[in-house]
């Protein structure tokens, strides 16, 4: 595009990528401590807090594709996004620290979550891509009743996932 400063823009990317890594480097400590203090479970701290909190990104950026009218764009983030925490942030983890026990235990039914959840979106998108304020509510209470799961889970009062 005319008028663009390509260098200008990839410091600017470069930055925030780094400014990314220092706040989610944060995030996950203080998590860790306030988990600590609190008793909290750290399944239940991953799966609500820091799962929202290092999404928050992927939220504004639909947000501001949503009132550009951009929704493809939107879809688009949030599957990429999700198809890279699948496919690269944890294999990269792996890479790095080495083994990684995972409790299939618990794996399977989030996987299954995972997989229901991205048909409800699906099912939602069935007419032009295009979510309306109804189905967007129904999203969002079907968060709700993930995270009522998740506390249930790691509070014992329901066990289909084992050792949380």
């Amino acid at each position: 595009r005319d008028g663009v400063d390509v260098p200008r823009e990839w410091g600017k990317l470069a930055a925030g990528l780094g400014l990314i890594v220092v706040t989610v480097e944060r995030l996950v400590a203080s998590v860790e401590s306030l988990g600590a203090t609190f008793g909290i479970p750290e399944f239940l701290a991953g799966v609500t807090v820091v799962a929202a909190a290092t999404s928050l990104p992927d939220a504004l950026v639909s947000v501001r594709t949503a009132r550009e009218n951009r929704g493809t764009t939107s879809l688009g983030n949030v599957l990429g996004s999700n198809t890279f925490d699948l496919l690269v942030a944890i294999p990269l983890g792996v890479l790095i620290v080495g083994e990684v026990a995972v409790n299939f235990s618990t794996a399977v039914p989030m996987l299954g979550v995972l997989t229901v959840a991205t048909v409800l979106l699906f099912v939602t998108l069935r007419t032009s891509l295009a979510l309306d304020e109804h189905e967007s509510y129904a999203l969002l209470a079907a968060y709700g009743l993930f995270v009522a799961w998740v506390v249930a889970e790691s509070v014992g009062a329901t066990s289909v996932l084992r050792g949380v």
